[in-house]
């Protein structure tokens, strides 16, 4: 081989040997790079964590309006989690007179509650109000005339007066009211009294 081509030869590798070397160079220079963003990249997370401020979730309130038969009647703030018991405890309990099976006490309670504590004459006189309408007995405030015939000792004169005095007084707070219609006494009363009730 000659010097020349000897020449040429070695000015190839040398060219080989660079182009290598610089290949080599970029891929570690791009490895270094990731490296230290990852780095960068998780230190900047630690001092987020590190510094930040935890996030409390705001606790929600309700007010509840407790009345009837409970010692202290108003309205109270509690949790929005809390129950009736609670709200009662507040309200200084139940009254002598209060059904105290008349309400879910484990109930939840939501803003803007009204709780209604009855007494046991309450309760009771409900009950029968309800007996009585379940028997399919007549509800004086809503019956015609007609209706109120089928009831024992009332014909039409003191019918038409039960609707007159209900128009001018307004509906009928109790069965028992139907006495201060004319024509109609405590004897008649007796009679029908099962078989009424108001709403």
């Amino acid at each position: 081989m000659n010097k020349k081509n000897k020449g040429i030869m070695f000015t190839v590798f040398i060219c080989l040997l660079t182009a290598v070397s610089v290949s080599c160079g970029a891929k570690d220079a791009s490895g270094l790079s990731l490296l230290l963003e990852e780095q960068e990249h998780q230190a900047g997370a630690g001092e987020t964590d590190e510094f930040a401020v935890p996030v409390q979730e705001d606790v929600k309130t309700a007010y509840v309006y407790i009345c009837g038969e409970v010692v202290y009647p108003g309205v109270y703030e509690v949790d929005g989690d809390s129950r009736i018991c609670d709200v009662l405890l507040l309200a200084g309990g139940f009254t002598g007179e209060a059904d105290e099976n008349s309400v879910n006490l484990a109930e939840t309670v939501h803003d803007g509650m009204q709780v209604v504590i009855p007494s046991y004459a309450e309760t009771k006189k409900e009950k029968e109000r309800l007996e009585r309408k379940e028997a399919g007995a007549l509800n004086i405030n809503t019956a015609s005339a007609a209706q109120l015939c089928s009831l024992p000792g009332i014909g039409e004169s003191r019918a038409e007066a039960i609707v007159a005095y209900r128009e001018e007084h307004g509906d009928f707070q109790s069965p028992e009211e139907l006495m201060k219609v004319s024509g109609i006494k405590e004897g008649m009363y007796d009679k029908i009294k099962d078989r009424i009730y108001t709403e």
